[in-house]
């Protein structure tokens, strides 16, 4: 055979494959003989292995074959299946329906023909490629977060009334509503199922410094729009109103003024940062507070650091003055919309798949702005990050300031009222004199759903805290896989379960969440519930201290029920599980050693230079190379053989990659531990 220059990288490419998975199979020891035996004809375990998407039930027998087959022939060891669905057209005359007798009929056809040539199979563990949910999973079964609600009330006297139920509404934080995704069916999204149920009834008494913005009764002024002291802190955060930009180098800003100077401590913003997707804006517009005795000289009191949470809760050091400002910077645009999709491939077909609109590229006009609170007693810092809402990476850099024990909440004064409430939410109490808050806590549904799956397999995903849900979501998948593929699964046939990355957002409570709290940290919730709302109880480390004990709960809860908890399901059948978690990014509470030390086969994610999220880099990222030693850390740790990745992934350069280009990117997962790739 005749070799060219060009020919040598693939050469390369295959020979440092084929030398380090020769390396690590039991069957010949390296060396001489061998060595080249093992290069020429590699065993199973040695061959990489490959996504095999099925698209929206474009699906056919004769295309079944033909894949399997070229994977053989090829030297591919097997395939992981995703049934999956991201703005696909048809292009078959019939769509093959996930889990229909025509859909199951085909998979058996897959399963069959994959066994009988030796190709090792694995499905996701939803369709879509994440994380763990479908149309089968009951709205009680679903993500939950927590919510609350806060009555004031006069102490010293009889209170009988209803105590005022938390938002129900499914979605993301109190009563804002999903996460908008992305239009990966290109069909509109059903309206998502509700639930909700209570959890506790708290009352505790406020410090005497905690005043109320209503008792203050500011006056507000603003550089545009139309806003008032009840719609800012009413506590509907779905409700907002436009702040209009200001002119290039010009602030826009929301004012209050108070009738005496006042000490503030703390604030709460909702909105006030163009929400949305690839840097159009997130939390993201350059906004700061400022403080003023006369109106006309204003100092800065802190920049508002962009947040993952559509609430954000600040502490500061304590600050006097009788004009307080929000200011907004005029935002530049992002750089996904200065570029203009340059460099991402096709930029029409890209804006249909992500719903980017040529008025998204211009930038933003204005921001929605529904809350803006000043407190004079303080607050937890950054609480809801802490409380599990969202992932910030750094909390360790947000503790909360310390503040006079009198301005704190006393936890012997916190009163436990959860059997006083009736279900209907009236109670009958008389509180001791001083000024109360009366706090209902309960939870709701996130409204995360598995995706990109086809409509037809889209459902809630499951509450990835609670053991029971999750074990019968994983049996009852299980389950339609037994019949799809007529009984072939475990040491033949199926043989894994592959959980991608996680993608399905945050959440932070289950059904017996304050049960399991108390088991794993060894103390009860109940003192403790009003700091997830916010306020300071015994201390600011003390009220630290409980958050962190929360999310190492959340942790444990993750780790423990969802992904232990399916390699026991699995290994019941004579199954696997390979395992990514985090990916390139902190995506759950929770450490993905930890998800991964139970995993048969540790699993990462490794994006070619420049992909997706990574404009402008030219060697593969940080983030990456630290997720394949991840994984390869838990196999060592742990006693796995294999460390796995899905691997030199992009989006938007299609035919753009050759293996003399791919070749750095394989080279840096070997040198970071990986021995498989998928």
């Amino acid at each position: 055979m005749k070799t060219t220059m060009k020919s040598w990288p693939v050469l390369i490419l295959i020979a440092s494959l084929m030398l380090l998975f020769t390396a690590s199979c039991n069957e010949s020891p390296v060396g001489g003989e061998n060595l080249e035996k093992g290069f020429l004809s590699p065993p199973d375990q040695a061959k990489p292995r490959v996504w095999w998407h099925w698209m929206n039930g474009n699906i056919t027998k004769e295309g079944i074959r033909a894949d399997l087959e070229w994977m053989h022939r090829i030297g591919i060891g097997g395939f992981q299946n995703f049934d999956a669905a991201l703005a696909t057209p048809q292009i078959v005359e019939k769509r093959l329906v996930y889990m229909t007798p025509e859909w199951k009929d085909a998979f058996r056809f897959a399963t069959v023909l994959a066994d009988s040539l030796s190709l090792e199979m694995a499905i996701a563990g939803s369709p879509g490629w994440s994380e763990s949910g479908g149309p089968w999973v009951k709205p009680e079964q679903g993500m939950k977060k927590y919510v609350w609600s806060e009555t004031f009330v006069e102490g010293g006297k009889p209170f009988s009334g209803i105590v005022p139920p938390p938002p129900s509404t499914t979605g993301v934080f109190q009563n804002i509503g999903p996460e908008s995704s992305l239009s990966m069916t290109g069909q509109e999204p059903a309206a998502p199922p509700m639930f909700y149920a209570d959890a506790a009834v708290v009352a505790f008494r406020l410090p005497d410094a905690d005043k109320t913005m209503a008792e203050m009764q500011p006056k507000v002024t603003s550089s545009g729009g139309e806003f008032d002291l009840a719609m800012l802190t009413d506590g509907d955060l779905s409700k907002s109103v436009m702040l209009p930009f200001a002119r290039p180098g010009e602030n826009a800003w929301i004012q209050y003024e108070f009738a005496q100077p006042e000490t503030m401590n703390a604030l709460t913003i909702v909105g006030g940062g163009s929400a949305g997707t690839f840097g159009f804006g997130g939390d993201s517009n350059p906004r700061a507070l400022e403080v003023s005795d006369d109106g006309v000289h204003f100092s800065k009191v802190v920049d508002i650091t962009p947040g993952s949470v559509a609430q954000k809760t600040m502490s500061f050091a304590p600050v006097t003055g009788k004009y307080f400002r929000f200011n907004w910077m005029t935002p530049q645009l992002s750089p996904f919309a200065m570029a203009g999709l340059a460099g991402l491939g096709d930029a029409e077909a890209l804006g249909e798949m992500f719903g980017i609109t040529a008025d998204m590229l211009q930038g933003p006009t204005g921001t929605n702005v529904a809350e803006l609170v000043l407190y004079t007693a303080g607050r937890v810092n950054r609480f809801e990050g802490k409380a599990g809402f969202a992932t910030p990476a750094d909390l360790y850099a947000a503790a909360t300031p310390e503040v006079n024990p009198d301005e704190v909440v006393k936890k012997a004064e916190v009163i436990d009222l959860t059997a006083e409430m009736e279900a209907d939410g009236t109670l009958n109490f008389t509180f001791p004199e001083g000024r109360w808050m009366i706090m209902r806590l309960g939870y709701s549904l996130t409204g995360r759903t598995n995706h990109p799956a086809s409509p037809e397999a889209t459902g809630l995903e499951v509450d990835k805290l609670n053991a029971e849900d999750v074990k019968d979501y994983f049996t009852d998948y299980l389950d339609q896989y037994k019949d799809a593929t007529g009984g072939l699964m475990g040491k033949r046939g199926l043989q894994y379960i592959i959980t991608d990355s996680y993608e399905a957002g945050a959440l932070n409570w289950t059904d017996n969440m304050m049960e399991e709290f108390k088991t794993r940290r060894g103390y009860e919730m109940t003192p403790w519930l009003p700091v997830l709302a916010g306020h300071i109880v015994e201390s600011s480390e003390a009220s630290d201290a409980f958050l962190w004990d929360f999310r190492r709960t959340l942790a444990d809860l993750i780790a423990e029920n969802h992904y232990d908890q399916l390699t026991t399901i699995l290994h019941e059948r004579d199954m696997g599980r390979y395992t990514e978690s985090h990916e390139g990014g902190r995506v759950f509470v929770g450490d993905g050693m930890e998800v991964k030390s139970k995993a048969d086969i540790p699993m990462s994610a490794t994006w070619t230079p420049g992909g997706f999220g990574g404009f402008g880099e030219t060697e593969v990222a940080i983030r990456y190379r630290a997720d394949v030693r991840e994984s390869a850390s838990v196999s060592h740790i742990y006693g796995q053989e294999f460390v796995a990745a899905e691997s030199m992934t992009a989006i938007g350069t299609a035919w753009a990659w050759s293996p003399e280009t791919l070749k750095p990117t394989a080279d840096m997962e070997m040198a970071n531990g990986l021995n498989r790739f998928v």
